[in-house]
């Protein structure tokens, strides 16, 4: 930006005007005053002195005077405009919202107003990236609803097909396929829901209630809800949920039942080969404890999937103000919940 006026330059121009002018005014003035006394008859000599003496004073006590208060106003309107600019940016930055910006006098163009130019400059660039960011989510958001919409058509048609198949005389191989078609075609199913689930809640369509949550009684109720899936996986339940004792959390009981649903669906998906789960409430730590003995997260699983559920759970987490501690290796996984 082209620089027409500089403030700090009109401060130092001004300011020695005052410094340099009075002494030269003060010369032609004694030459003058000197040249009018030799012509008197009086003592010239202390005359002139006298005179002297009392124009520099009143000359100095002057410049004194005038530096003072230039510089008063001149730091008095910096202060003024440069509070100004802070108060802008102070109640964006607690409100939480882009500032709006601030008027810039073009014709004068110093320091600050190029300041606010940039300043202004800078809002235009946050505000469009802003609504290119939203756009885009929007577009993202639609496309992934229609996609599942979409995919749920030849998915029905292709279990209709498998269906009518099963009704048919074939091989023993044959029905192993159809079955892990079968199976296929709801693991796709599945994460579809997930998708458009988790395409919901980071879009805010997703109804978020928190309340005073007593956790100790919702997990329960979980376990109690998957006790009959465990059971058929023949998968070990270690569980420790004091029944006198609990603690209470801020959050939504959907989302925490949906949290806890999503951890004890991946132990039944990815690591009933370790035929255990291990269950606890820690009310003095006031946390989660779920445990398994699979392979691990970093291990490959034929139905292991892109990490949505996973991905839902922590916004969830997050959003109630909570968070999730991943422990994995060869030997399983531990998620300790707690606030964050």
């Amino acid at each position: 930006m082209k620089q027409n006026r500089s403030l700090f330059r009109r401060f130092l121009k001004g300011h020695f005007l005052f410094i340099f002018l009075p002494p030269i005014v003060l010369i032609f003035l004694s030459a003058f005053v000197g040249f009018s006394i030799n012509g008197d008859s009086i003592n010239s000599e202390d005359l002139n002195t006298l005179h002297l003496f009392y124009v520099t004073l009143l000359l100095f006590g002057f410049i004194i005077v005038a530096f003072v208060i230039l510089s008063w106003l001149f730091f008095l309107r910096l202060r003024k405009r440069l509070t100004r600019l802070q108060e802008v940016m102070s109640f964006s930055a607690k409100n939480n919202s882009y500032p709006k910006p601030i008027s810039v006098q073009t014709d004068r163009m110093d320091e600050i107003d190029q300041l606010g130019s940039s300043f202004n400059w800078m809002i235009q660039q946050l505000e469009d990236s802003r609504k290119r960011e939203y756009e885009e989510e929007l577009l993202r958001h639609r496309l992934i609803a229609n996609l599942s919409h979409d995919l749920r058509t030849p998915l029905t048609i292709l279990r209709g097909h498998i269906t009518r198949l099963n009704k048919e005389s074939m091989s023993l191989e044959g029905q192993n396929s159809l079955t892990e078609m079968n199976h296929t075609i709801t693991r796709v199913g599945e994460l579809m829901d997930d998708l458009l689930s988790y395409t919901l809640l980071t879009s805010g369509k997703h109804p978020f209630h928190p309340a005073s949550t007593d956790i100790g009684r919702l997990v329960r109720a979980s376990v109690a809800a998957w006790y009959p899936v465990f059971e058929e996986k023949e998968i070990q339940l270690d569980v420790d949920l004091p029944t006198e004792e609990t603690f209470y959390w801020e959050a939504d009981p959907k989302w925490m039942s949906r949290v806890l649903d999503n951890l004890f669906q991946n132990i039944v998906r990815h690591a009933a080969e370790g035929k255990y789960a291990n269950i606890v409430v820690d009310v003095e730590k006031e946390q989660i404890i779920v445990a398994d003995r699979g392979p691990g997260m970093d291990n490959s699983s034929s139905e292991r999937g892109a990490g949505i559920g996973l991905s839902t759970s922590n916004f969830m987490l997050k959003k109630m103000k909570l968070k999730a501690d991943f422990t994995s290796n060869e030997n399983g996984t531990r998620v300790a919940i707690g606030r964050a």
